[in-house]
């Protein structure tokens, strides 16, 4: 991953532990804040949703799971949090975008990224420690620190809406084979190739990834027969860390996001 030009890194001091469903707001930059928000709901898994919210100017952005060839990867660390289990994110789908010759994953404006907490048998308490890069003019890493903890005794309908409404851009699992076959990462090309099962499928939206790692794909492209959507790797990258992996392939339709996943082989 390429790093910008200009970065430097802010630090921003501990909130107050927050009673409720919201922790304090926190500037992250100057305009750019975040707080650690909660539904109250506890879900028949015995989860809690909660979302990280920013509050951003149009023209700010944070990143994506895989942030891209200058992003800044968000990092999270709960491990000072009492009575809960796994945090999970439940990533909407971003904006593919061309800034200053790289290629990123990037949200604009107001964000709302949503988190499946796990409860314990103990009253919750989080204590999230946050890195998350933030990019207007220049990109930074910011970290801060969310505190809250959530009540549960009744839903809190404003958040539990705003979760909700991020939650509807979360790509769904799409396990059909009716559009996609295959998955071969080609070294020669240095590209994964996916094979194309519905000449009619748009695949302008498509968003590629290898599972558990941040290497960055560039947009696709049809094979010269048309036969398969073809991803190069930006970076050369060695046939082994394909190696008994995963590609995730994410995709906007007009029914919404889905996503799905194929067992990736090698041609050498």
């Amino acid at each position: 991953m390429r790093t910008p030009l200009v970065l430097s890194l802010i630090i921003v001091f501990a909130c107050s532990p927050a009673l409720g469903s919201e922790s304090a707001w926190v500037e992250l930059t100057p305009g750019v804040d975040l707080r650690l928000v909660s539904s109250d709901v506890v879900t028949e898994d015995g989860t809690v949703w909660m979302g990280l919210e920013f509050n951003m100017p149009e023209d700010t952005k944070t990143y994506w799971r895989v942030p891209g060839e200058s992003g800044i990867p968000l990092e999270l660390d709960a491990t000072a949090s009492t009575g809960i289990g796994s945090i999970d994110v439940a990533w909407p789908y971003p904006k593919r975008e061309i800034y200053d010759g790289y290629l990123d994953h990037s949200y604009y404006g107001p964000t709302l990224i949503p988190l499946e907490v796990s409860l314990g048998a103990d009253r919750p308490h989080i204590d999230l420690d946050i890195m998350v890069g933030i990019c207007s003019d220049i990109c930074v890493p910011a970290m801060a620190r969310l505190e809250l903890a959530p009540s549960l005794d009744a839903a809190d309908a404003p958040n539990q809406l705003r979760i909700r409404q991020a939650l509807a851009d979360v790509p769904l699992p799409d396990d059909s084979e009716d559009i996609f076959g295959a998955a071969l990462f080609d070294a020669n090309r240095n590209a994964v190739l996916l094979a194309r099962h519905a000449s009619e499928f748009d695949v302008d939206t498509m968003i590629a990834e290898l599972v558990g790692t941040t290497m960055v794909f560039d947009a696709p492209r049809l094979s010269s027969d048309g036969g398969a959507i073809v991803f190069p790797v930006l970076g050369r990258v060695k046939p082994e860390m394909f190696s008994e992996g995963t590609m995730r392939f994410s995709f906007d339709t007009q029914e919404g996001s889905f996503e799905t996943l194929r067992p990736v082989t090698t041609e050498h």
